[in-house]
């Protein structure tokens, strides 16, 4: 004869609720003894070794319904394969938290770079960039291979920022026009599985001319906004060799305007440094 547990005794047990017992019952993990006399469920030392069993198999991944399954099954062959496939998602999900903690603390990085570089340059290495545009200055695409890329892109988050482009020839024909977007730094890349296509542009690493610019829903961020690094280039001999790419690196809306800052990469020609 087994020694009979409570519900409450074995929910205190596993250090859950009852309610959890009795799912995992509604799910055929555990089955009780009833007393036929009073109707109450029992538990014995098999269901509480079953619902630890349960618990393990919940804390690799695994859903009820898939433990219910591992359960019925005597073929230890199948089971060892299901463990397998979730080593594998639990690798893939190390990966991924690898990443998001070296993307959070890039972030940290920027945010005090972004802060003691306003108003200041010095020459810096520009990381690989892929990008997408998302919008012709303020106003967003509409059609659907641009959106389809937009969804893609936003299932990327948080690796992917957004990221503004004047092209260098604009620049020099003194034409505002920009695209703004999203942009992903090339280290992610390969984990994203981001490749360079008609819609993806990619801006290799490089020397650049660094500095921050913050900008307001007040007063977009334009060209003129980049008068002042651009002088900065030609005061110190240099040569703008590029597209200038941008990356927001942080945004607010203390009051009723909007307030970003970007990191702005003036690429220059090596020759002239």
């Amino acid at each position: 004869m087994y020694q009979k547990y409570s519900i409450g005794k074995m929910a205190s047990l596993l250090g859950i609720s009852a309610e959890a017992i009795r799912y995992y019952e509604s799910k055929e993990i555990i089955r009780p003894i009833r007393d036929p006399d009073t109707g109450y469920r029992y538990y014995s030392t098999w269901d509480f070794h079953m619902l630890l069993r349960a618990r393990y198999y919940q804390k690799c991944g695994f859903s009820l319904e898939e433990i219910s399954a591992l359960f019925r099954s005597r073929d230890l062959g199948k089971i060892g394969a299901s463990l397998h496939d979730q080593e594998d998602a639990i690798q893939r999900e190390i990966i991924y938290q690898m990443n998001l903690l070296k993307r959070v603390r890039q972030s940290q990085e920027l945010l005090a770079d972004a802060e003691r570089s306003v108003g200041q340059y010095r020459l810096a290495r520009r990381p690989g960039i892929y990008r997408i545009n998302t919008q012709k200055n303020y106003t967003l695409y509409k059609d659907k291979t641009h959106l389809d890329l937009i969804a893609d892109w936003v299932e990327k988050e948080p690796f992917v920022y957004s990221c503004a482009v004047f092209y260098a020839d604009d620049i020099r024909a003194g034409t505002s026009r920009f695209d703004f977007g999203m942009g992903l730094d090339e280290e992610y890349a390969g984990f994203l599985q981001v490749h360079r296509g008609p819609e993806v542009q990619y801006y290799p690493p490089c020397l650049c001319v660094h500095t921050c610019v913050p900008s307001r829903s007040g007063q977009y961020l334009t060209l003129e906004q980049l008068r002042d690094g651009l002088q900065y280039l030609r005061q110190q001999g240099l040569t703008l060799a590029g597209d200038v790419v941008t990356q927001v690196v942080c945004m607010t809306k203390p009051e009723d305007e909007y307030f970003n800052w970007h990191i702005v990469w003036f690429p220059v020609d090596t020759g002239t440094v």
